[in-house]
């Protein structure tokens, strides 16, 4: 995940200037929230180096569904609830499990060359342009909850875990 380190600097940066920009934090809140993000990056704590998870649930100073809110109406954008949804290996799509953590993205579906793709962090540029480069296609934002991010990201580590097992199981019956 340290390849990822620049960019969740950058889209944490992003993101907290458009929440500050559209009224729903102070500059004191962000700055708090911002030592706690440098505090996991040093920590090593990628999975948990997000300026969202302090200001929704630790300062409560974010209202989330206020965010949500605003994403939708702003952007217009679908919503999408991750617990409800069947996810699939990422494999294929040659994007790796750090950059969704990193994110607070995951991509849920695909019909063609379009990807069906979920966040927390679509107030930041620098989070679109990297998944639209990754993904090679066109792209379906979709605004979602931390706590749907998070089931969502722990379905695909699961399903990751699952692969990486089947494949040593593999590897161990071709040894023999």
């Amino acid at each position: 995940m340290q390849q990822h380190r620049a960019l969740i600097l950058r889209s944490n940066r992003f993101l907290g200037s458009s929440l500050v920009d559209k009224g729903l934090v102070s500059s004191s809140d962000l700055e708090q929230a911002n030592e706690k993000l440098m505090h996991a990056i040093q920590a090593s704590d990628f999975k948990g180096a997000s300026i969202l998870t302090p200001l929704i649930f630790e300062q409560k100073v974010l209202d989330e569904g206020r965010m949500i809110e605003a994403i939708v109406e702003e952007h217009d954008l679908g919503l999408v609830d991750l617990n409800f949804c069947q996810l699939k290996s990422i494999k294929d799509l040659n994007v790796d499990l750090s950059l969704c953590w990193a994110t607070s993205t995951v991509p849920f579906d695909r019909m063609g060359d379009t990807h069906m793709v979920a966040t927390c962090y679509y107030m930041s540029a620098p989070v679109l342009k990297a998944w639209e480069e990754a993904l090679g296609g066109d792209v379906l934002w979709y605004a979602t909850s931390m706590s749907s991010i998070s089931k969502g990201l722990e379905q695909l580590e699961t399903i990751a875990e699952e692969e990486a097992a089947a494949e040593d199981a593999d590897a161990d019956d071709t040894d023999a």
